[in-house]
Formats: structure tokens, C-alpha cells, sequence
């Protein structure tokens, strides 16, 4: 590391950016000709995130409720 100076780790560090942002667009790639090809998957993805916003909407409805019987009982004296 000392052996290195430091005008050399602007090169350096703009390789392992270029290398990490080429990663990552290549996986977003793989990711959008996947959904290109299965729309159907897509729908069932999209179904499921509904799914899961309306139980947290009940799990916080429940988690309301909780919290007002547990008032109630510590209002008793």
C-alpha cells in the first residue's frame, strides 16, 4: 500500500467503480428480460405485493386495537 502513490489510486478506484457498476446493470438487464419474457410473473409479483400491503393495513389495525385494550387495563386501577 505505501509502495503505491497516490496519483495511482484514482485509476485504481475508478476501475473497481467501472466493475461495480457494470455488476449491477448487468443484473438489472437479467432482471428486465426475465420480466419481459414472464409477464405473468410479473402479475403474480404485483398481486403479491398487494397481498402483503393489505395484511400489514389488518396487522396494524390488530396492533390499534391491542394497543387501546392495553390502555384500558392499565386505566383500572
Amino acid at each position: 500500500m505505501e509502495s503505491v502513490p497516490w496519483f495511482a489510486w484514482i485509476p485504481i478506484i475508478a476501475i473497481i467503480g467501472w466493475a461495480l457498476i457494470s455488476i449491477v446493470e448487468s443484473r438489472n438487464n437479467t432482471k428486465l428480460k426475465l420480466a419481459e419474457a414472464n409477464p405473468e410473473l410479473v402479475d403474480a409479483l404485483t398481486a403479491n405485493g398487494e397481498a402483503n400491503r393489505q395484511l400489514l393495513e389488518r396487522l396494524s389495525g390488530l396492533e390499534n386495537r391491542l394497543a387501546a385494550i392495553e390502555k384500558t387495563l392499565t386505566d383500572i386501577p
